[in-house]
């Protein structure tokens, strides 16, 4: 996988992408924003709404590693914690 989304959110507003992974793989998951001054958060959710990765941090840029036990599908949540920009979300194995 790479570009698996992409899209445009400002100040409190998220956007979800949802993806399947393979089980026994290892998914990098990044958000990058083109605006560097904005403040960006990452959740990634399993098949059953449990929170499994997230990246709380103020950079503008997300990221989170998820290396799940069977194939199923996943939630990707963006947050726009202050701000607002066009936006990728990249997934690799």
């Amino acid at each position: 996988m790479s570009v698996v989304g992409a899209g445009v959110i400002g100040t409190g507003q998220a956007q979800y992408l949802d993806v399947v992974l393979q089980g026994g793989l290892s998914y990098s998951f990044s958000v990058h924003p083109s605006e560097p001054s904005v403040d960006f958060d990452l959740h990634i959710y399993d098949q059953n709404g449990n929170l499994v990765a997230w990246d709380e941090s103020p950079a503008a840029d997300a990221y989170g590693v998820v290396t799940p036990l069977i194939t199923g599908p996943f939630r990707i949540a963006v947050n726009s914690v202050q701000g607002m920009s066009t936006y990728r979300v990249e997934v690799f194995a």
